[in-house]
Formats: C-alpha cells, structure tokens, sequence
C-alpha cells in the first residue's frame, strides 16, 4: 500500500511542475497573453509583464514543488499546507498587479 504522503506529494509535485511550465512561457517566452489578468490593450509593456508576472509565477511553482518534496520526506502537516496555501493567494495577487501594470514606469 502506498502512503498518503507519497501521493499527496506526487500530485504537489504534478501541480508545481505544470505552475513552472507556464511561468517559463509566460516569463521567458513572452506569453503574456497566457495570464488572465493581462489586458492586451492596456499601455503595459509586455516585457515588463513577462518579467514581473513570469517571475511572481515561477516562485510560486518552486514554492509547490518545495512543499511537494517536503511532504513526500517529513508527511503530511497542515501548518505547512496553510503556508503554502497563504503564500500562493499573496503571490497570485501580486502577480494579478503585476499584470495590469501596476508598478510599471513607461
């Protein structure tokens, strides 16, 4: 039988492998298009939003595969996941900024 922890884990790690792949095409290939709270006909230089967003988004995939490994070593701790949860809903609203351009000296 298979422990919790490893499969809870195994479906983190899915998740922050699947969260990098969109960051790396939002960040390093220019994909602003793929973020939902970017608007193509603001005055918001998509490279700004690539770099700010793309990156905001590749820290919060390194964040769930963190937690991912973290649980399949130590189990499973509910403070951990409250972290985590935390740090996802912060960093998906600077993200969300970062995509309409707040911050943005054009």
């Amino acid at each position: 039988m298979v422990a919790f922890n490893l499969v809870s884990g195994a479906v983190w790690l899915a998740c922050g492998l699947v969260i990098c792949y969109l960051a790396y095409l939002i960040g390093v290939r220019g994909r602003v298009d793929l973020h939902a709270s970017y608007d193509a006909d603001e005055s918001v230089d998509p490279a700004y939003v690539a770099r700010r967003a793309g990156g905001t988004a590749m820290l919060m995939g390194l964040l769930t595969i963190a937690y991912a490994v973290r649980e399949m070593v130590y189990g499973f701790r509910p403070a951990a996941l409250g972290a985590l949860i935390v740090a996802l809903l912060a960093l998906s609203y600077v993200s969300k900024l970062f995509a309409r351009g707040v911050g943005y000296r054009g």
